[in-house]
């Protein structure tokens, strides 16, 4: 199968396909066409870049500057973004702090939030990041 039957079949089944810097993104794409994709990948980067005009392997760089502080944890978190976050049982609904006994954020800039939401920003001086 060449690159344009499989980007042709991708589109035939409701699948999206499109690049991101020499990586290929694709979603609602049917299992069976994974591995094609993967063996055909350079085909279809030079492909999508010839039908969209912009080139695939463009990368961009960003050069530190010796005047940006550096950062760390983000200023403002949600619970959702703590690995001390622990959800509740309802979709969206209050969850539980593990970094506390009583379940609720720690003390300080809690923000107007007094309960564990997943969404809810707050500053967070326990704030714990995602474990990668």
């Amino acid at each position: 199968m060449s690159a344009a039957t499989l980007l042709a079949e991708i589109e035939q089944v409701g699948g999206e396909i499109w690049t991101e810097g020499d990586r290929l993104k694709f979603r609602d794409t049917p299992a069976r066409l994974i591995p094609l994709i993967r063996e055909h990948k350079a085909a279809l980067l030079a492909l999508l870049k010839a039908e969209t005009g912009i080139d695939a392997t463009i990368t961009t760089t960003m050069q530190h500057s010796a005047a940006m502080a550096p950062q760390s944890a983000p200023a403002t978190v949600s619970c959702g973004q703590c690995v001390r976050f622990q959800p509740g049982t309802t979709k969206m609904g209050i969850g539980t702090c593990l970094a506390t006994v009583t379940g609720q954020p720690p003390a300080g800039n809690r923000g107007d939030y007094r309960a564990a939401f997943p969404t809810a920003p707050r500053r967070c001086p326990e704030y714990a990041g995602a474990q990668s």
